[in-house]
């Protein structure tokens, strides 16, 4: 069966949830700041509030990609679906979401996904010491397409 992406509604939080915190736990870089409740409060509010989609294969959800404005603010798939175009197909929406352009941060010590970012045409900007984000964890800012001049 393929993968299809379409938009997410109320009732994929949970599942949405899921599959940000399998993605998640394999960072094991990053410190846990939120319980899992406190995850899921927030996940929900990024498929309710934020223009999300989700991967869905044999009617389960097994990523999610999550745009607000000109930012890519979330793209995770679930670990069981690491190197299988699931990433690919998130991303390829988002792009068709956002043929204009977008930005997006990614952790500096995530190589895969940013090797993965680089092979879609994505161009790094800078890097950061990590002190602007929650987690306290080095970043890089992204581009898309590589071409793109970042907002401040």
């Amino acid at each position: 069966m393929a993968t299809l992406i379409r938009r997410a509604n109320r009732e994929d939080s949970r599942e949405t949830a899921d599959v940000f915190l399998a993605s998640r736990a394999t960072m094991t870089y990053l410190p846990r700041i939120h319980t899992d409740d406190s995850t899921r409060e927030f996940i929900a509010h990024v498929v309710h509030d934020l223009e999300t989609f989700v991967a869905v294969r044999n009617e389960r959800i097994v990523g999610f990609a999550a745009l607000k404005g000109g930012w890519l603010d979330h793209l995770y798939v679930h670990p069981s679906r690491f190197d299988t175009k699931t990433g690919t197909k998130l991303f390829q929406e988002v792009t068709f979401q956002r043929p204009e352009g977008f930005q997006f941060w990614v952790f500096q010590q995530n190589a895969g996904a940013r090797r993965f970012y680089e092979r879609h045409g994505c161009a790094l900007v800078r890097l950061t010491d990590g002190s602007r984000n929650e987690e306290r964890v080095p970043d890089a800012l992204y581009v898309w397409p590589a071409t793109r001049i970042p907002e401040e």
